[in-house]
This record gives structure tokens, C-alpha cells and sequence, in this order.
């Protein structure tokens, strides 16, 4: 009587998913590494993705991820994107600070470029063990964190590098959404609600009041959008569309208000005041702007006054005017939209996640820097891989399965 063997997997699927399992390891120690060094994260971050595009390039199933970055390029998100950053490489004509504009552009291009490659290259289903390291990581790290800081608390003689610390509260408060989506949607409340409480507490330890609000109003829009998914997306809407759209009017509307509230000698008087004249003094700048990356170095420089407020409200319009403005508004459309398209347990903590990366820019907590777009890419590629990794049909057993 014959026997049946059991057909070997393929060498290059194993390979592959051997890859693919070290690239989501990189991925889930990046919160970690931010710990260690303020180069951790944004080396190990790429790392992680560059190890995913390989698995998904030598793959026997997977023969085609350039159609699918040509498909992600050419949609309406993709195509406001790109419009995006085409105006800001256009203003580089007009900037002055040329130099430093162009290294900071060709970082950003690059670090879009590639997410986009890495979401193209995710499998159709994501596996489970490998979303369970991005959660583990962030948990892991936020552990520490606390033990770090009840630590010194308790020990007065001990001191920590304020670098330890210092950036985990804003990757928190952004990371935490993807991991609560990723563990309600396996039924794991209770991990969900804990990873919450140690989020919460580690900021509380840290004053980090600012994440804290974030997270406070993040979590607002989650209960929102869970009882009623249209109103959550169409304030989301308001939110985010409607303060971009009105930015050059608020100082005007809210210097009365904030003079009545603060006082006349208050900073935040003095901020708004120096936008209002910065816009009476150029209005047609308000069009084209002053070129890519421009505040920080004129503030320096002294082309504006040092009171000037920061965030992304006065930034993006100072800097990229009003034809950027739109691009950024229609990315920022595409996602609210695609929040209603995925599934059902994801969609609050989709909105969820904008509000808070959206709060924190507007409230001048991150700039565009290097560390701030690696971790929106990582969210962006975390989303992504967790929609690929929901329970979908019942599927017959194969071969490529069964040595899973």
C-alpha cells in the first residue's frame, strides 16, 4: 500500500513569511527602542517595512504588489497626496531656506513612497500571531515605562534621562488605537481596557497634559462613532476639515475671546495677534505661501515674530497656502470616508486615531519632522494590516495553511 506524504511547503513561502514575521517583530519594538535612542524608532520602523516589501517580492503567492502600489498611487487619496508634496517641491522655487527645505522634502517623499510600498505589499490575510507582536510591543514598552517613573518616584536619588521618556506619550496616544481595534475585534476586552488604563497611567505619571487631552478627545470620537458610526465621521468632518478651511479667520475670531478670557498680557493673545498681522500684512500669500518647511527657520531667522503660534493650523498655511491646504483637505476627506468602508469594529478607532494625530499637530506638540511622519507611516501600516487580518469567510484548508 502506498503512503500519502504530505507535500513541503515552498522555499520561497517560507522565506517569505520567516521575513515577514522579523518585519513585524521590527515593527512591534520600534515603541521600545524609542526608549533606548531618538534614532531607535526611525531605523527601526523602515527597517520593518523594507522586510515586508522583500517577502511580499520573493512570495509565490504574491506576484503583483506594484499593481496594487499603482492602484494605491492613482486613487483619489493617492492623487492629493502626490499633489501635496508636487506643490511643496513647486515652492521650493520661492522659499528661503532652499537647502534645508530639499533634504527635509526628499526625507518625506521617501518615507511616503515607502508605506505606500509596504501597505501594497501586505498579504490578503494578515496573520494573527504577527498583529499580536504590534500590541505586545506597545504594552511592553508603556510596562516599562511606568515602572521607570514609579521608580524615581519612589526613590528620589534616582534620575532618568528625560530622552527615556519624552516622546513615548505622543506614540502612545496615537499607537494605542490600532492595538484597542486589533484586540476588541478578537474579542479580548479585557486586554483592551488594561492597555488603556497602562496608556492613561503612564501619561498621568509623565504630565504629559497634552497627550493626555488628545487621547481624552480620541477616545470621545471612539464612543461616538461606536453609537452612532454617522455622526462620529461627519464631526470628525467639522473637526478636521472645517479648522483647516477657517484658519486664516481665527485669529481675528478668537483674540476677542481669548483677550476677554486670559487677559490682554496673555501669550496666547500675543500669538494670535502676530497671525492676524502676518495675514494683513500678505494676503496673497495666503495662496501660494512662503514655501515648504519655512516657520521654524523664520521664526530664527527673524522674517516673523518669535509669538508667532505653532501648529498645524498657522504652519500649513504659512507654508504651503491655500493650494496646499486643499490637498491636505482631500487627503483628509478620502480617510474619513474610508473609515465607513472598513469593518464595522475598526471604524471608531480609525476616526479615533485621526483626531488624536490631528489634536496633537494643531496643539504644536510635533512638527514635521522625521520621527513624527515615521510614526503616522507605522499607523498608517498597522490600519492596514489589521483590516487584512479580520475573520472574513471560512476558507477549505490548503497546503500553504496547513504549515502555518
Amino acid at each position: 500500500m502506498a503512503l500519502q506524504t504530505i507535500p513541503s511547503p515552498q522555499p520561497a513561502a517560507s522565506a517569505a513569511r520567516l521575513l515577514r514575521r522579523v518585519g513585524f517583530f521590527a515593527l512591534a519594538v520600534a515603541p521600545l527602542l524609542s526608549m533606548a535612542t531618538r534614532r531607535g524608532f526611525v531605523i527601526a520602523v523602515p527597517f520593518g517595512a523594507i522586510l515586508l516589501i522583500l517577502a511580499a517580492l520573493i512570495e509565490t503567492e504574491n506576484k503583483e504588489p506594484w499593481q496594487s502600489f499603482g492602484r494605491m498611487l492613482l486613487s483619489v487619496c493617492g492623487i492629493a497626496g502626490l499633489f501635496v508634496l508636487l506643490w511643496a517641491g513647486l515652492s521650493l522655487v520661492w522659499t528661503p531656506f532652499k537647502s534645508e527645505a530639499m533634504a527635509r522634502l526628499a526625507n518625506l517623499v521617501g518615507l511616503v513612497v515607502l508605506v505606500m510600498a509596504t501597505v501594497a505589499s501586505l498579504p490578503l490575510h494578515s496573520r494573527a500571531n504577527n498583529l499580536h507582536l504590534l500590541t505586545i510591543g506597545l504594552a511592553a514598552a508603556l510596562v516599562l515605562a511606568n515602572g521607570l517613573l514609579l521608580w524615581t518616584m519612589n526613590d528620589p536619588d534616582s534620575v532618568i534621562d528625560p530622552m527615556t521618556t519624552e516622546r513615548l506619550p505622543l506614540f502612545a496616544s496615537v499607537l494605542v488605537f490600532p492595538c484597542i481595534g486589533w484586540l476588541l475585534s478578537r474579542r479580548r476586552t479585557s486586554g483592551a481596557v488594561m492597555l488603556l488604563a497602562v496608556t492613561s497611567s503612564f501619561m498621568i505619571l509623565q504630565e504629559a497634559y497634552a497627550a493626555v487631552f488628545s487621547l481624552t478627545l480620541g477616545l470621545v470620537f471612539y464612543c461616538l462613532t461606536l453609537w452612532r458610526a454617522t455622526w462620529g465621521r461627519w464631526l470628525a468632518g467639522i473637526m478636521t476639515i472645517g479648522l483647516l478651511t477657517l484658519a486664516p479667520v481665527l485669529p481675528f475670531l478668537l483674540r476677542p475671546v481669548t483677550k476677554w478670557a486670559f487677559g490682554a498680557t496673555d501669550l496666547n493673545v500675543d500669538a494670535l495677534r502676530a497671525w492676524g498681522r502676518l495675514v494683513q500684512r500678505e494676503p496673497l500669500r495666503l495662496i501660494t505661501g512662503h514655501g515648504f518647511d519655512v516657520t521654524t527657520r523664520a521664526k530664527a531667522a527673524g522674517l516673523i515674530e518669535p509669538m508667532a503660534p505653532r501648529g498645524l493650523l498657522f504652519e500649513l498655511w504659512y507654508d504651503l497656502g491655500l493650494l496646499g491646504v486643499v490637498g491636505v483637505v482631500m487627503v483628509l476627506i478620502m480617510i474619513i470616508r474610508a473609515s465607513s468602508k472598513a469593518t464595522p469594529v475598526l471604524a471608531p478607532g480609525i476616526l479615533a486615531t485621526l483626531i488624536t494625530a490631528f489634536s496633537l499637530t494643531v496643539l504644536g506638540q510635533v512638527a514635521l519632522q522625521g520621527w513624527w511622519i515615521t510614526l503616522i507611516g507605522l499607523v498608517v501600516i498597522m490600519w492596514f494590516a489589521i483590516e487584512q487580518g479580520q475573520y472574513r469567510t471560512t476558507r477549505p484548508r490548503s497546503i500553504s495553511t496547513t504549515f502555518r
